[in-house]
This record gives C-alpha cells, structure tokens and sequence, in this order.
C-alpha cells in the first residue's frame, strides 16, 4: 500500500524549513482564512508542527500533527509543550496511509510539496486524506499545485556523475535558479486538484517545445507553483529548488525544432521516473 510513499527526510532537514520565512507567513496567512474557532484541524507531514501550532494559536479547537519521522515526532512534541499548547495539538508518529477518522477533520494541511510533486508524496497523501480524514466540503491547504518543464543545456550538472575517472548514471538532481540555459518556453504540464479523491496516482504526458535557440538539451527543469487560497500562491522562491531531469542521451537542437517530450512518473516516487526526448 506505502510502495515509496515515506517522507524521506531527515530531523535535520524539518528544522532548516523553519529557515523559509516566506513559505510558513504564506501558510499562516491561508490559515488564517480558513481556521474557524473550534474546529478540527489534522497535518500530513508535520515536521517540526510549526503550521499545526499556528492553527492551534488561529483558534483550532484540535490540532493532529501526524508525522513519520520519530525523531521529528519528539522534537514536535517538545516545541508544542515549549509553546503551551499541548491541550490543543497532538502529535501522531505514523504513516499517513494508516492515518484515518470516523469523524472527519475539517481542514486538512499538507505540506510534502516538492518540485514536479515527484520526490515526497504530496499528491496520494492527499488522495488518501480527502477519502479518510477530512470531512465533506473540508478544506485542503494546498488546494492544488501546476507543474512546468522547460527544456534545458545543463553540462554542469552532468559533470557531477564523473568522479575520478569514474562513470555514474545520471539522477535527477536540485539545482540553483540560474545554473541552466533555458532553450524554450516553460510550459504546463500537469496540474494537481489536492481536494480531488480521485485526483491520477500516476503522471504521463506528451509535451511540445518550440526551439528558442540552437544549442544541446542535457535534460528538463522542472518546477511548480501551488495555490494555497485565491489570491495566496506558493512559488519556488518560497524554498524549493529547481528540479533538473536529465536525458539518457542529449539532443541537438536549432532554432525553430519542435521537441517533443514524453514524462511518467508516480508522484511521491522517484524512480518511476520516465523521460524521452526527440525532435519532429
């Protein structure tokens, strides 16, 4: 039932979210909107409870941090004691597949976004919530999330996979803005309805690119926006990397060239990933 679908990160890694200002204000400003007094109020992927405590601290009146790493779990637990809020949220060490409520939530927050949705699992974590956990008409925060590629010439990630005189299989790797040459348009290519139950598990597009300029496409950037209330939207300066996607085989390109690329991939599971290029 899990398959993959196990945050993969460390303790270590929940804190240094605590670092990205802009991505926990944005919450705390959906929050915001969407906590009413009393209400009930459960997050997949607690991390450190950062956004649990703040809808405790907005007026929920019950507050469920469900987290799967323990050593997260313990440090939640200690910084809901530490912020005196312990009467309202409680954290849960626990799977998020094993996770239900007879008596649904009525907001349901998850934060497992990631660039593509391809690395955690964001997209069957809320599949599973909006089946299990949250009421009828509940609210999602995200309530959805467009994922973007973008054809690029990258030789200087692939230099990462040869290491004295060694030769790797090339991975996808996270990338700074600005490492890679942009040879067209960035275009949509999936978009994810998080408040859909039956919202597809696995991902498969066809997608065109014209040619903006002669050069050789080493891979794909991808990359994602997510809507967190009408006019509050998540975006990749708000703590996310840019995601480089590389080729099995590089292609040669001109101005002009139609390139067509094939994607797969099970979100929340990386090495699912499917990737062809060729030009028409």
């Amino acid at each position: 039932m899990r398959g993959e679908n196990v945050t993969p990160f460390s303790l270590l890694h929940a804190v240094s979210l605590l670092t990205h200002t802009s991505r926990v204000h944005k919450f705390r400003r959906a929050l915001e909107c969407t906590v009413t007094p009393g209400c009930h109020v459960v997050e997949f992927g607690a991390g450190t409870g950062v956004l649990s405590m703040l809808a405790a601290r907005l007026g929920a009146g019950q507050v469920t941090a469900l987290e799967v790493n323990r050593r997260s779990v313990d440090y939640a637990r200690k910084a809901v004691q530490l912020n005196g809020l312990s009467d309202t949220v409680t954290v849960v060490e626990g799977h998020f597949a094993d996770f239900c409520l007879s008596e649904g939530a009525d907001i349901l927050v998850c934060e497992m976004l990631s660039s593509i949705m391809l690395v955690e699992p964001q997209v069957p974590a809320c599949r599973h919530g909006v089946s299990h956990v949250l009421r009828a008409g509940g609210t999602v925060l995200p309530a959805s999330a467009t994922v973007y590629l973008v054809p690029v010439e990258c030789p200087g990630v692939l230099h990462r996979f040869a290491v004295e005189g060694l030769i790797f299989p090339p991975a996808p790797q996270t990338v700074d803005h600005g490492v890679a040459r942009d040879l067209a348009d960035l275009v949509p290519v999936v978009h994810f309805d998080f408040g859909d139950p039956d919202t597809p598990l696995h991902v498969e597009h066809r997608v065109q690119f014209e040619v903006a300029d002669r050069g050789t496409v080493h891979g794909l950037l991808g990359m994602f926006d997510a809507t967190l209330t009408d006019d509050i939207v998540l975006q990749m300066e708000d703590g996310w990397r840019e995601l480089f996607l590389p080729l099995e085989a590089p292609v040669q390109v001109d101005r002009g060239d139609l390139l067509e690329v094939r994607v797969a991939y099970t979100p929340g599971e990386p090495a699912s990933l499917e990737l062809d290029a060729r030009t028409k």
